[in-house]
Formats: C-alpha cells, structure tokens, sequence
C-alpha cells in the first residue's frame, strides 16, 4: 500500500525523544559544577588571632609588619619586656575562623594555606573519574546498548551524589569524587547519541539543542541551590534524592534500533519500529516494509563485525585516523578552557550568588547561538568561529581585570559564552563523523581523553588564585587559536545522513549516488538514516581525500 509523504513532519514519536533528552541532562549540571557550591573558600583569618601580641599586657597592634597583618596563612607574635629586647615570631596558623556562614569542603576539612592543593587535586580526581565513566559508557553503549548504559549513569549518579555527602575525611571524600565522576557524563554522552539516532536529519540538531537546553536550566537552578543550601553535604543530598524523579525512564526510554539494526538484533528493532509508529498513530504501517527502508541502509558486513574489528579497520584508514587526532586535540582544549572559566566562578569580583546566575544565564544563553550557529553555519564554522572569540575574550580578561573588575567579569562570561557553544558543537558534530557500530565509542573516547584537559584546568585556576594570571591566560588562548585552526580539516556534517560503515565515514561529503529517493514515507517512523546525502561539499585534502 502506498503511504502518503510526510516528508519534513515532525513526529510525535521525535517530540517525545526531545522532551526526554531534554529533562534528563538537567541534573547534569549539579554533578559538573557542584564544586562552585562544596569547594567555595570564604575570606578567612587565623582563627582571629592575626594580631600582633606586643607587650601583652597592652595588646599594642601599631607596630605589626604590614606584610604579617595581610598575610590570613600566619600568624605574628611581637613581644619584649617593658620595650627592650623586642622578638618578633611568625607563626604557621594549624586552624581558621571563616568570615561567612557556610560549610563546605574548604572550610570542614580546613583546605586552605599550605592545604589548598588539595582543592584542586579534589577536582582533578573528578575529572579521573569522568574519564574512566565516559570510556565505560561508550563501550557499554556500543556493547550492549544504548539504553542499559544511559539507566545505569543516569541512576548512579544520583546515588553517588549522595554517598559523598557522609564522607568523614578528605581522603573519604576523594574516593567519592571519582565515584561521582565516574558516572556524571555517560548518560549525556548515551543521550546524546541516542538521540541522533532516533530522530530525522532534520531533527538532529533541535535534539541536540533540548540537551544543552536542559544542562543550561540545570545550571540555573544549582545557583538557586547553591543560595540555599549553605551546607555541602545537603546540597548533594538534595542531589542525589532528584533522581526518584527519573524513575519512570526506566520505562519510556527504547533501545535505538538503528543499533540493534547495526547488531544483527532484526527482531528486537522491528519491535521499536511498531511501537514508535503506533504512537505516531501509523497503525496501518507496513512494520516489515518500515524495517527494510531501515535495514537496507545498515552494511551486511557491518552486521557480523563486533565493536573491535571495526575499530582495527580504522585503522586501517588514514583519512579516519587523522579526523579521530583532531576531534581528541579539539575536545582536550574546549574541556580544559570550558572547565577553567566555569569553575573560576568564584574567584570573580563581586556577590558570588550573582556570578553564578550569570554564568547561568551565559550557559542558557549559549544553546540558543549554538542551535543558530550550527544550521546557518554548520557544525566546522561554528567550532571555528567561537573558538577564535573564546581566544580574544581569554587573553583579554586579566588585561582588563587590571583595568576594571567588571569588563574582566564581562569578557570572562563572554569566553564562557562561546566555549560553550564550541563544547555544544563537538559533541554535536562528533556523533556524525564515524559509523554506527563505534559512534558512542568514539565519542566516549573523545569525551573521556578530554578529561586531560579537564585535570588541568583546576591547577590553571590555583596558580591564578596564587599569582599573575597574564601568562596562563595568553598560554591558553594560544592553544585555543591553534585548536580552531587544525579544525579547517574536518567535514561538514550539516544535512547528511549519519555514516553507517568505515566507508560511508571516509567518503563523508561527497556526492549522493544516483538512484536513491529522497523522500521519506509515512511508515519511516524513524527517518535519521534514511534520507542521503543532500548535496556535494568541498572536501579538505587531508582528512577527506
């Protein structure tokens, strides 16, 4: 029976995707950024005894060495007898009085002076654990499927949030943040991807924008938390109790059958095939004919190759091989400057609740010119683009904190602004550049390295705290120019189908062969790879040749 075209419909099936990448990347953004509310360090002294002890008996201050009263890491002890003899003694403070009702990390576990390191460390242990989890969530999304990797992320962690929350010790404590990392980006990563795969080339960067969207209203709402909770650990309670919220994901999220198409898994994806056109109200659908329009895209060869074998044909292909080194320096400079800025938040002049709505609202702000940026731009200008006014705004920012504290805070949150736009780009753009069977593990490798990047960006943040920040700031725009640079190299990926073989990846924008409809019928309830190549592209020399 001939169905009548729908091409360029928005399904309900696809809107219901959306909604659900949308709600469930908003918690997201209180395991990222938690360490603006439980690593924040207020103004302190020691113990308020950083006054001078000078012929006791009169508590004489006058004649403290300015370089001592300033300093809150010591403590000056002036004394002599009746004004002869005079000693002056410093003294490490071992205890601090902090001048704001708040208890976090810094101020329970004491973390600061000659234990301040440590506050960075805590953040570079996150950021192993966000490796080690990224990694596992590729691989076990690609291994047995996108759904069970983005449950078991998404549910730990909600759990982990809250067995940080009794950590008795920092060395407890630092367990527990590579427990939180380990599960604090797979389910993004997952979603992200099965969200490419289950929606229309047309929706794929609307879906894409619903996941950013909903990470920026997370980062909205951690500022409305961080005012509230003045404790850290009932900040993460709080965390952590969210997650009953996404019970009922255990239910409505379907497994990708563009994968378990790419598995050999036929019965299981004609299955999901029904269900979404049912509830596209498709009823009378050929579910067989709407199964081979999906099937005919997946390689046969594909289908009897494990996950290994098609990363050993990789390679095999150079063309593959330099795209994969450009993604991995890319996603190391976008994490490493995107982290440097966001976790700054509390080092900016002015009230620090304030800062962090504003980072917020930079974040929210962000998806939007990143949805611009990418259908009028497309995915390789986009990156370019903000990566060279993420350059400027970083060089620029401690030149003009020399200056003023405000224009400082405003180029800070316009770099903040753009490298998330960049951030948005890659993840966006990396999905569509390898095939099926190895796209989460890519991407899982891509976000999981990044955290190199990541592991540096607290020690950038302490060595500002502890000095200059001039030569670290233009250190790193540099590295962020040249990232943008080695990107001219990539394709552009905007309006082509997703690539489903080693082939298909190398030949990334060239020509639609002759001969293949591009109309898309109403019993493809699943359309993101069944429309071709919409038109040829310039290829650049190196990475598409």
């Amino acid at each position: 029976m001939k169905m009548k075209q729908t091409k360029g419909k928005f399904e309900r099936y696809e809107k219901r995707v959306c909604v659900l990448i949308f709600l469930s990347t908003i918690p997201n953004s209180f395991s990222g950024f938690q360490f603006l509310a439980t690593h924040y360090t207020p103004p302190f002294d020691c113990s308020g005894q950083n006054v001078s002890m000078y012929n006791n008996l009169t508590k004489d201050t006058t004649n403290i060495p300015s370089k001592f009263a300033t300093d809150a890491c010591l403590r000056y002890n002036s004394s002599s007898n009746h004004g002869k003899n005079r000693t002056d003694q410093t003294y490490t403070c071992k205890s601090f009085k902090f001048k704001e009702d708040v208890q976090t990390v810094s101020t329970e576990f004491q973390l600061v002076c000659d234990r301040a390191w440590i506050k960075p460390m805590l953040t570079s242990l996150y950021m192993v654990g966000k490796m080690a989890g990224g990694l596992s969530a590729g691989y076990m999304s690609d291994r047995f499927g996108r759904r069970i990797a983005f449950l078991v992320f998404t549910y730990g962690q909600f759990v982990a949030s809250i067995l940080t929350s009794f950590s008795s010790s920092v060395t407890m404590y630092a367990i527990f943040m590579v427990i939180s990392g380990l599960f604090a980006v797979g389910n993004f990563e997952v979603i992200v991807v099965l969200g490419t795969e289950m929606v229309s080339i047309e929706r794929r960067s609307f879906a894409y924008f619903c996941a950013g969207f909903g990470f920026s209203i997370g980062n909205m709402l951690l500022a409305l938390l961080t005012y509230l909770f003045v404790s850290w650990r009932w900040f993460l309670v709080f965390g952590g109790l969210v997650g009953v919220l996404y019970i009922p994901y255990f239910w409505l999220i379907d497994e990708s059958p563009i994968w378990l198409l790419a598995t050999g898994q036929k019965d299981k994806a004609e299955k999901v095939l029904r269900k979404i056109a049912t509830y596209n109200g498709h009823k009378n659908a050929n579910n067989s004919a709407t199964l081979a329009l999906v099937e005919q895209k997946i390689s046969e060869d594909l289908q009897s190759e494990t996950m290994w074998s098609t990363l050993l044909h990789l390679r095999k292909s150079w063309i593959l091989i330099g795209r994969l080194a450009v993604v991995l320096f890319s996603w190391n400079i976008v994490s490493m400057t995107y982290y440097a800025i966001a976790l700054n938040n509390d080092n900016l002049s002015g009230d620090r609740y304030l800062n962090i709505f504003y980072g917020s609202l930079t974040e929210m702000g962000s998806t939007f010119v990143f949805y611009f940026g990418i259908t009028h731009l497309g995915r390789r200008n986009s990156y370019m683009t903000f990566m060279f006014i993420t350059s400027a705004g970083v060089a620029a920012a401690p030149f003009l904190a020399k200056w003023q504290g405000a224009a400082s805070v405003t180029a800070s949150m316009l770099a903040r602004l753009t490298i998330a736009v960049a951030f948005n780009t890659i993840y966006t753009h990396n999905g569509e550049l390898f095939p099926t069977n190895i796209r989460t593990s890519i991407l899982a490798l891509s976000s999981g390295s990044s955290r190199i990047g990541g592991m540096i960006a607290p020690v950038i943040i302490y060595a500002g705290e502890s000095g200059d920040t001039t030569v670290p700031s233009i250190c790193m725009a540099v590295v962020i120019f040249l990232s943008a640079l080695f990107y001219l190299l990539m394709p552009e990926t905007k309006k082509t189908k997703l690539p489903q073989t080693i082939e298909e990846a190398r030949n990334l924008n060239k020509c639609v062969p002759r001969g293949i409809s591009e109309e898309k019928t109403e019993d493809q309830p699943l359309n993101a790879n069944t429309v071709p190549l919409v038109a040829c592209q310039n290829s650049p020399p190196l990475l598409n040749v």
